[in-house]
């Protein structure tokens, strides 16, 4: 009896154990199925393009690439490439960089407004810049034509591209220099004051060197941006051609598969050096910028020259990117923008239903990626960060790759790929999501690592100690910490995925359209108050979705943060 009583105990504890096995079984076949679709829609289509630039006359050879590269043309096209990245990446890092310096450090007033607007392009197409630009120094333009009585124009061209790309791109330097300028240790700054130095001094003696990392990252960032963009030089390149450009007109203007193809590894080479390169320079950044533990609380600059000097900086870029989203607003709102300015709605009225099937396709196909992005996102982040699985770490590597890769050669690796079978997914809603989806999810992954790195493990003990399996765990315990964090990467997945336009132009189809492109077609038509309209329709319907959505879980993921 005391026999059979000690043992009832221990085989009741073993049968519970192996019921607990038994259902934690769902997450480990999870894992298997992430490979597989990271390997299928990420490395797959990548391999596939970099084997039809090699196959020439069915045989593996380098000789397409090599006579693109001797190619006098291809040669001039590439270097274009990397002057505009370059020019791009270092104005906008100085712009970036006083921009962060003034809300950081400088006593100015509204900073939440001035913020608030040196963000609003990141919500918007790269391609309304364009588009604005056009409106306002085009052959017609309301400055150019309409102050000045000008009919010729510069717009159109390197300095053209560099200004689109400049206010585009720049808020996504300053964001980041922003974040580095907070994390600096503010008792190295209040040293060099007590030692007699002032605010330029401080700034140049201490604050930029600890800098140095984060300004290499902040230009390596602005580069890769450029180099991946597509439709302003469509608009605005003129006869200054790049290789995303090129690439394009390769494959819809010629329809050379091959030398598209080609265009695209040699254009992805660079750019994911850039990549890894900036990589490399954020690390160091972060190592730089956060080494010791000090103050928080920095000594603002009162002195009244740098106030109104920042003052002017701030408010000039703020009027600027007003200006450009104004005069958006205004070409949708005019008859004829340039010639004739009464006030219309007949534009928005045509966009609302000529283009209403675009608008509704982008928006559910939008949200149906950012909710995928942020659910495989999370699923990657649990087994990269709290669950260390055999071959994670090349899962994270592969999955990461979309950051390296520009849009325009992710598109067309996917609509080469995926065009024949045994997945043929041409022409249907699959392969839009699944691209946007790839685009998106590196922003995912990060966020659920840098999220779950926040968490103690003491909680995935103590769960496992009450009798969950692990993903229960992840599921009632994990997840509803880490929401604001997921709230924030779906807003930041529909935005990206409803403003892209380079990442699938090449895969979009009758059946299913998308903003971007439509916007494209339009001022290729010449209808820019209809593509002026659909912008700003664009633009609101991202900013409701990234208010609203927060609120109507419950919780404001921005007050969390």
């Amino acid at each position: 009896m005391t026999t059979a009583g000690a043992h009832a105990p221990a085989d009741a504890g073993s049968q519970m154990q192996r019921v607990r096995m038994g259902r934690g079984w769902a997450l480990l076949l999870v894992y298997p199925v992430l490979v597989a679709l990271v390997a299928l829609f990420v490395a797959y289509p990548m391999m596939n393009l970099f084997g039809r630039s090699l196959l020439v006359d069915q045989h593996v050879s380098l000789a397409r690439i090599a006579s693109l590269i001797a190619d006098p043309f291809t040669r001039k096209v590439f270097w274009n490439t990397l002057l505009l990245g370059a020019t791009v990446a270092v104005l906008g890092t100085i712009l970036a960089t006083l921009y962060a310096y003034a809300m950081t450090r400088v006593a100015i007033p509204y900073k939440g407004t001035f913020h608030f607007f040196a963000m609003l392009p990141t919500i918007s197409p790269p391609i309304l810049m364009a588009l604005s630009l056009i409106l306002l120094y085009g052959r017609r333009g309301l400055i150019t034509y309409g102050v000045f009585g000008v009919q010729t124009t510069n717009l159109y061209g390197f300095w053209g591209l560099v200004a689109a790309q400049l206010i585009s791109y720049f808020p996504f330097a300053y964001l980041l220099m922003l974040n580095l300028f907070r994390g600096l240790d503010a008792s190295l700054e209040e040293a060099s004051s007590t030692m007699g130095a002032n605010a330029w001094q401080a700034l140049r003696t201490v604050s930029l060197p600890l800098l140095v990392p984060g300004l290499a990252g902040s230009m390596l960032l602005m580069f890769s941006y450029s180099f991946a963009d597509l439709g302003n030089p469509l608009l605005l390149g003129g006869d200054y051609p790049v290789m995303s450009a090129q690439i394009y007109l390769a494959i819809i203007g010629m329809y050379d598969i091959p030398q598209g193809a080609a265009l695209a590894v040699i254009l992805m080479i660079p750019a994911a050096m850039m990549f890894f390169a900036h990589k490399h320079f954020s690390a160091k950044a972060s190592f730089a910028t956060i080494g010791a533990k000090g103050s928080s609380r920095h000594r603002l600059v009162t002195h009244r020259p740098t106030r109104i000097g920042a003052l002017l900086l701030v408010g000039g870029v703020t009027l600027i990117i007003c200006l450009q989203y104004a005069t958006v607003f205004a070409g949708a709102t005019t008859q004829l923008f340039g010639i004739n300015y009464t006030f219309t709605l007949k534009h928005f009225a045509a966009a609302l239903t000529k283009s209403r099937g675009a608008l509704l396709d982008t928006f559910a196909l939008g949200v149906a990626s950012a909710a995928l992005s942020v659910a495989l996102g999370l699923l990657i982040a649990y087994f990269v960060a709290r669950s260390k699985r055999p071959g994670s770490s090349a899962l994270d590597f592969v999955a990461n790759l979309p950051l390296a890769i520009p849009g325009t050669v992710i598109g067309l690796a996917f609509a080469l790929t995926f065009n024949n079978p045994p997945i043929a997914l041409t022409g249907t809603a699959i392969i839009i999501i699944i691209a946007f989806t790839v685009r998106s999810l590196p922003y995912g992954i990060r966020s659920g690592v840098a999220a779950f790195g926040q968490l103690h493990r003491s909680l995935d003990e103590a769960s496992t100690t009450m009798g969950a399996t692990s993903g229960q765990t992840l599921w009632r315990v994990l997840v509803p910490l880490v929401r604001p964090a997921l709230l924030a990467g779906m807003g930041f997945a529909f935005t990206r995925s409803v403003t892209t336009l380079s990442a699938v132009i090449f895969v979009v189809s009758p059946h299913w359209s998308l903003v971007t492109p439509t916007i494209l077609s339009q001022m290729d038509r010449g209808d820019l108050g209809e593509a002026a309209a659909l912008s700003v329709i664009v633009v609101v319907m991202v900013l409701f979705v990234i208010h609203a959505v927060p609120r109507f879980f419950g919780r404001d993921w921005r007050e969390s943060r």
